[in-house]
């Protein structure tokens, strides 16, 4: 490709993330106006007793939504990854191709990576431009604990919350909102998934969808920066700068994840429903 095929390639999936964002905030705002709902006698619906029928159908309507929003976020990652691949002058041709390739997000995900952080350190053999002979566990003595560390630190983030998110995207696009099966051709029903399933929502997915964007830009800044001239700081580079900001932000929505209260969530946007009306009517 040349240089601006592949500028043009970036612009198309950069127009393909900015519609899902707009996908993902729209559904994340009917979630939202659902929790805010009231009845026929001025009562919000989600305050109401689980057995309300009322309660019932609108709880419907927010799993389905809150289905289509999983299954934007994960295509935010898809997409986001792609976009990546045409950032000017970061992969070559070969690099781009093999990444392509990959049959699964996942291992697209833990590739990027791995490569644009042996093209940083100039790990990158010259006679393996994916790097599949790079072991970066073991350039401990060429790096130095603390950078080995950076990588593996980002590569687990990736395994353990987002990669577990994939598999549900995969269902939920498959149709398989209520129930799901395992994989691959989904001929058994599986308990496990249909509990993961059931636990994301809007709070999971948008920190999901936070990590996404946090662990994108931190491998931009791995890749773009080729030189000792950071403003900031001539010994480091942006990914060594930022990188302990980063991961405070990151750690903050993995503990959101892990300790996800929806009703919490959806308590404190009543109150502030509540809050805002008396202000108005003063």
């Amino acid at each position: 490709m040349t240089g601006q095929e592949i500028e043009q390639y970036f612009i198309y999936h950069n127009e393909n993330i900015k519609l899902l964002k707009l996908g993902f905030d729209n559904i994340r705002d009917q979630i939202k106006t659902l929790y805010k709902l009231k009845n026929k006698d001025d009562n919000y619906i989600y305050l109401l007793s689980d057995t309300d029928q009322e309660k019932i159908k609108i709880r419907k309507i927010e799993k389905a939504l809150s289905r289509v929003l999983s299954g934007i976020q994960v295509s935010w990652a898809e997409e986001s990854i792609k976009r990546l691949l045409y950032e000017k002058s970061l992969f070559t041709a070969r690099q781009r191709e093999y990444l392509l390739e990959r049959p699964a997000l996942d291992q697209r995900w833990y590739s990027t990576l791995k490569i644009v952080f042996s093209i940083a350190y100039d790990l990158v053999p010259a006679s393996d431009e994916t790097c599949d002979t790079v072991r970066i566990e073991r350039e401990r003595r060429n790096l130095g604990d603390e950078l080995v560390d950076y990588y593996l630190e980002l590569r687990d983030i990736i395994a353990d919350n987002l990669v577990p998110n994939f598999l549900i995207r995969n269902k939920v696009q498959h149709g398989e909102w209520e129930y799901a099966f395992k994989p691959r051709y989904s001929a058994e029903f599986s308990q496990d998934i249909t509990d993961k399933i059931n636990k994301e929502n809007i709070v999971t997915t948008t920190s999901r969808y936070i990590l996404v964007n946090a662990i994108y830009q931190m491998i931009v800044d791995l890749g773009r920066f080729r030189s000792n001239s950071f403003a900031l700081d001539s010994m480091l580079t942006p990914f060594e700068y930022f990188y302990k900001d980063y991961i405070k932000k990151i750690n903050f929505e993995v503990s959101k994840i892990n300790t996800s209260n929806l009703d919490d969530f959806i308590n404190d946007l009543v109150d502030r429903e509540i809050r805002g009306q008396q202000y108005r009517v003063r």
